[in-house]
């Protein structure tokens, strides 16, 4: 349980985003070409994570100038990032002193030049426990002249009155149906908390009724447009809705980046910023209903909720991971569904839908890995428990296997589903929002959850919800608790579900047609009605395609030109691909590669399909593929693939 203080040299050309309370303007390194930023924490853990990004990051604003990233863009190659050789110390040097920082002055018309073109660096351990993960990111992206000296990186003020002149943005979110009052009054503000003793924003009367905080997006300059459409304007509403559902924002400022390809996932938080993989940029098709990039907005509200649970609480044993990434899967849909403000129904349906498509994963991953792996409270009755020394053991951290395992998301989440669907969601909602008031800052167990849980609604004992048969059925043992198979059929009738089954068969039905075989040439093409979906139905459409045996190169073909593929998320691009793969649709194997070289956290079950089939072309595509990023892909991906296809 410490702080850190931190004063990181990087060359002036770069931009060093760490995950220190305060935002920081560079000081100048004396007659050198470097320039020293300073950060710190004052929280102990399990918020004091130590957070690094050194790179040619440029930020997203709402006027980022076309003419601009274009003039870049011309003199930058986006799809030459990673060299894992490469170490933190090439780029910059960190002195970390222990204590509390002190507050430095700003320093204006600090030029920032590009240098040399270097290759970037991504290193990330995601098997390491939040007390000791670091993340580091080290990257140039560019050549040319970028200058960000005429609006510098002003010191933030928590005081949003008198920082309107800052770099951050505040909510450009206009829609007064999030305009909260403040619901946070269950706790006084003069109400101790149960923490050790550090300045708490839950205590302050002005950070419990601040929906937005300041927030800022950065990437490398050939992503800019793409973040802002995605990104920027997401932001605000996702950082609205997370207050609505959870209150008190615990972190007084958020950055947000966009990391290069070859990132380990799809997004990674740690307080004051977080991680974003450039694959959740792509906008896609707008579905009907939809109020914004599905991928994306899921993934926003999935990494901030990160900031309740994860953060400012964490698991005081990491076997039991799920308390982080189950509750952050659960919340983010609760999120996600209060920032498009969907109607009751809408949400209703659209957590059935979700929830068919995890249990689809769950029941997948679950049939193809090893008990042990299971089992979300490994330890079982010595959970927590730790060594003469203070030390404890993280069961299973260096089975490979576990790394690229959804379990701990999906089994922790549908846990969750099911203790809402006991005591009612909002009444479970509003508990969880109780739960953080009180453990907020602390390192917890599953039990102080399930214990408080079951006090605060006495009738769960009473119909059999024991803590000893939620670990019995949950979290102790490997597999699927009954009331999972009971619900999946459930969802497996829901009203979206039903929707995407129509449309399959009119798929099928065109498959097994003289012009879905392509025997009879028509001038015209047939006119078949095919309905608008949403992309989560384009995923379980794709998916239930996937488990016909036989579908023409013709059906492919149209089926790729009714939903323009091309121009989906990764999600459904994923889908799309494995389609491809399995039917040798040869015309199409150039998605294959460009997802592989371009979404390459989302890549490694791709290059296993492609092998399995023992098809020469499709081999020598993976072996081709591998090769144009192997400098770039992350080192334990790396590994698991060229297993696979050397």
């Amino acid at each position: 349980m410490s702080t850190w203080q931190a004063a990181v040299r990087a060359p002036r050309e770069c931009v060093v985003l760490m995950s220190g309370e305060e935002t920081t303007v560079p000081v100048e390194d004396g007659g050198t070409r470097s320039l020293i930023w300073h950060y710190y924490v004052t929280m102990p853990m399990p918020a004091s994570t130590f957070t690094l990004a050194v790179g040619n990051w440029h930020q997203v604003t709402a006027e980022s100038p076309p003419t601009l990233e274009q003039g870049l863009r011309d003199q930058a190659d986006c799809s030459n990032v990673a060299k894992l050789g490469a170490g933190p110390g090439e780029l910059g040097e960190a002195d970390l002193m222990s204590g509390l920082g002190s507050s430095i002055s700003v320093v204006k018309g600090s030029p920032f030049k590009t240098g040399s073109s270097r290759p970037a660096a991504a290193f990330c351990r995601p098997q390491e426990s939040p007390a000791t993960r670091k993340a580091f990111i080290f990257s140039e992206w560019l050549e040319g002249n970028l200058d960000v000296a005429g609006n510098p990186l002003e010191r933030f003020c928590r005081d949003q009155t008198t920082s309107s002149d800052s770099a951050f943005s505040y909510s450009s979110f206009g829609d007064e149906r999030l305009s909260l009052t403040d619901q946070s009054g269950t706790v006084d503000d003069g109400m101790p908390c149960s923490h050790g003793d550090y300045p708490c924003r839950f205590t302050e009367r002005a950070a419990r009724t601040q929906r937005v905080i300041p927030h800022r997006v950065f990437g490398p300059v050939c992503l800019l447009q793409k973040a802002q459409m995605a990104v920027l304007d997401l932001l605000p509403r996702c950082l609205a809705a997370a207050y609505h559902v959870l209150g008190v924002h615990p972190f007084p400022r958020l950055d947000v980046l966009i990391v290069p390809a070859g990132f380990c996932s799809l997004g990674m938080a740690s307080p004051h910023i977080i991680f974003l993989s450039q694959s959740v940029l792509c906008a896609g098709t707008i579905g009907p209903g939809e109020e914004g990039p599905s991928l994306c907005g899921s993934r926003i509200c999935h990494e901030i909720a990160h900031s309740w649970f994860g953060l400012v609480i964490g698991a005081r044993d990491w076997t039991e991971e799920w308390i982080s990434e189950g509750f952050a899967t659960y919340l983010e849909d609760i999120i996600w569904a209060q920032a498009k403000q969907l109607s009751s129904q809408r949400t209703a349906d659209e957590f059935d839908l979700k929830a068919l498509l995890r249990w689809r994963r769950l029941s997948d991953e679950l049939q193809n890995s090893e008990e042990q792996l299971q089992i979300l409270r490994p330890h079982l009755e010595h959970t927590g428990q730790v060594g003469e020394s203070g030390s404890s053991t993280i069961k299973h951290a260096l089975n490979p296997d576990k790394t690229f395992m959804q379990v701990h998301y999906l089994k922790g989440y549908f846990l969750l589903r099911f203790l809402a669907s006991q005591v009612g969601e909002k009444s479970f909602v509003n508990f969880i929002r109780v739960f953080v008031e009180k453990y907020h800052g602390q390192l917890i167990l599953s039990q102080e959850f399930l214990q408080m849980l079951l006090v605060t609604f006495p009738n769960m004992e009473r119909k059999g919800l024991t803590l000893g048969a939620i670990y019995a059925d949950w979290l102790d043992r490997p597999g699927i608790p009954k009331w999972l198979y009971e619900r999946n059929a459930v969802w497996s009738e829901a009203r979206l579900v039903e929707e995407v089954k129509a449309e399959v068969g009119k798929w099928i039905l065109l498959s097994q047609s003289p012009q879905g075989k392509g025997r009879k040439r028509k001038r015209t093409e047939p006119v078949v009605n095919y309905k608008e979906v949403t992309s989560e139905q384009l995923v379980m459409l794709l998916e239930l395609l996937l488990e016909e045996e036989e579908l023409s190169a013709a059906t492919l073909e149209a089926l790729q030109r009714t939903y323009a593929l091309q121009n989906q998320d990764a999600e459904v691009k994923h889908r799309w691909c494995e389609l491809v793969v399995k039917h040798a649709y040869t015309r199409a194997y150039g998605d294959v590669e460009h997802f592989l070289v371009h979404n390459q956290a989302m890549g490694v079950y791709l290059y296993g399909e492609l092998m399995v089939q023992e098809d020469p072309e499709q081999q020598a595509l993976a072996r081709r593929c591998l090769s144009l990023v192997q400098e770039e892909i992350d080192h334990s991906a790396r590994k698991v693939v060229e297993e696979m296809v050397l």
